[in-house]
């Protein structure tokens, strides 16, 4: 009789085609450019966000970031009060603003410790956090920017608490 064995091989899965299923699953429309990195265009309640994903293969880092559709025009204290506001609100990622383009971005990393340690529930997880956070201090970038508020004015409004009983 003929014995057969087998080896235990590990598939090494690649982070962007985990990355893209999740992409996928969710019918968000993306492209992906020379660098392998993700884009996905999707519409929220307050703009259309710009989710990216990127891979650092040194490093084992995943880089998330989700770009506001809207500009900071100029570069004043108040921007940066607001984003630093905001940041000490955040249990996850930050918030910065792309000098180039001038948009505000919300950005996080997630080191694996190898590329099998990534899971679909893990991008899932991030990418709706980055959504929520974006959706959630959009108001606040709109305040400063078209309506003039200063940061403390800006984050005030977002802040809203029921107090007492209806």
């Amino acid at each position: 009789m003929t014995q057969i064995k087998i080896e235990n091989l590990q598939k090494t899965l690649d982070p962007i085609d985990i990355i893209e299923e999740v992409v996928m699953a969710n019918g968000w429309e993306y492209e992906i450019d020379e660098n392998k990195n993700i884009h996905v265009q999707i519409g929220g309640n307050w703009c259309d966000y710009q989710l990216s994903y990127g891979l650092n293969d040194k490093g084992n880092i995943i880089y998330l970031s989700c770009a506001l559709d809207i500009k900071v025009t100029k570069n004043s204290t108040e921007i940066h009060k607001l984003l630093s506001d905001i940041n000490q609100k955040l249990a996850l990622g930050h918030f910065e603003v792309w000098i180039e383009d001038g948009w505000p971005i919300f950005r996080h990393s997630i080191l694996i410790s190898n590329k099998n340690s990534l899971s679909k529930a893990l991008i899932k997880e991030v990418s709706l956090i980055a959504l929520e956070e974006c959706e959630r201090f959009y108001p606040a970038f709109q305040f400063l920017l078209w309506e003039n508020k200063n940061a403390n004015d800006a984050l005030e409004n977002l802040m809203l608490y029921t107090q007492g009983e209806a």
